[in-house]
């Protein structure tokens, strides 16, 4: 980072008049501009001899007034642009002293607008941490399901439960490939807003006893009990085929890309090493997967192309 640009403002920063107000330093800047073709004035009408000294004088304070006037526009006008710097200071200040979210505009494309959108993004997920702090450690702040945390542990325990039971469940993991294009190109919190309407989606799209955990950055992970063992599948599929209403103010269409197996419980491995082994192969089908096609399925050893049909909407 360069910091050689910074030893202005630091310099006039130690300037007494000017030290607690970046407005007033920009204000004092701005107003060099607004004297010097009065003082150019000043300087022709004693150097000039054609005009009269009433001529003089007169012209003097024509030129005077409207500086002034001029001087007081600007000022003002700078003030109200300034105006979005000192509202994010004040809106940081309430809200690590009072815990008062802001309702700063996002969106806008200068470097000012881009501070106010990052501050307001940046809050609500400091907020957003924090309360999911308070409630549980179990629970993804931004998405409302379980987290990776409480995921390994529920999966560590169904594990438990198929082996002895002797029953099979389907585990996969589910990659949001285009969140980092989203993210790019519309900001953090349209992405947010993704990643949050996919959980809502996955979570109505399983039925009773199945669950799924936000795993990591664009990642799900979901365990189905529920599913035709015949063609597995098939569960999968119609997940994929699910529609996805987001706002973003254009037509983008979502792929799912997902690495999956059939767990099944007569393993001879203790838990936590079938936990791992597990967790491996379903990295490596969904590395594969993403290798291959996006939008697609890498179950066990077979490849099926599914293009996902999840659409923003205009």
């Amino acid at each position: 980072m360069d910091t050689n640009k910074l030893k202005f403002y630091l310099a006039l920063s130690r300037l007494p008049l000017l030290q607690n107000s970046y407005p007033l330093k920009i204000l004092s800047i701005a107003s060099i501009g607004l004297l010097i073709p009065l003082l150019t004035l000043i300087i022709y009408l004693v150097v000039n001899s054609s005009l009269s000294l009433t001529e003089k004088i007169n012209l003097f304070f024509i030129i005077l007034f409207a500086t002034l006037i001029g001087t007081i526009a600007s000022l003002y006008l700078l003030s109200l642009l300034l105006y979005p710097i000192t509202l994010t200071s004040t809106a940081l200040y309430h809200y690590l002293n009072e815990e008062q979210k802001p309702k700063l505009p996002t969106g806008l494309e200068d470097s000012v607008g881009q501070l106010m959108t990052y501050v307001q993004y940046t809050i609500e997920r400091l907020d957003l941490l924090s309360h999911s702090l308070d409630s549980s450690c179990a629970i993804d702040p931004l998405t409302g399901i379980s987290n990776r945390r409480a995921g390994e542990e529920r999966l560590r325990q169904d594990i438990a439960r198929a082996r002895r039971e002797e029953k099979k469940m389907l585990v996969a993991l589910l990659d949001v490939d285009q969140l980092k294009t989203i993210n790019d190109k519309f900001g953090h919190h349209l992405g947010d807003v993704c990643l949050t309407q996919i959980a809502q989606m996955l979570s109505k799209s399983i039925r009773e006893g199945d669950w799924v955990a936000r795993w990591e950055g664009n990642q799900f992970l979901m365990v189905l009990w529920n599913f035709n063992h015949a063609t597995p599948t098939i569960a999968l599929e119609r997940i994929q085929q699910q529609s996805l209403k987001i706002h973003l103010g254009e037509l983008l269409q979502i792929s799912l890309s997902i690495g999956a197996c059939e767990y099944r419980g007569h393993t001879d491995l203790d838990t936590d090493l079938d936990l791992k082994n597990l967790l491996i192969r379903l990295e490596e089908s969904l590395f594969r997967v993403k290798q291959i096609s996006r939008g697609g399925i890498m179950f066990s050893d077979q490849f099926f192309s599914e293009k996902c049909k999840v659409f923003s909407e205009k």
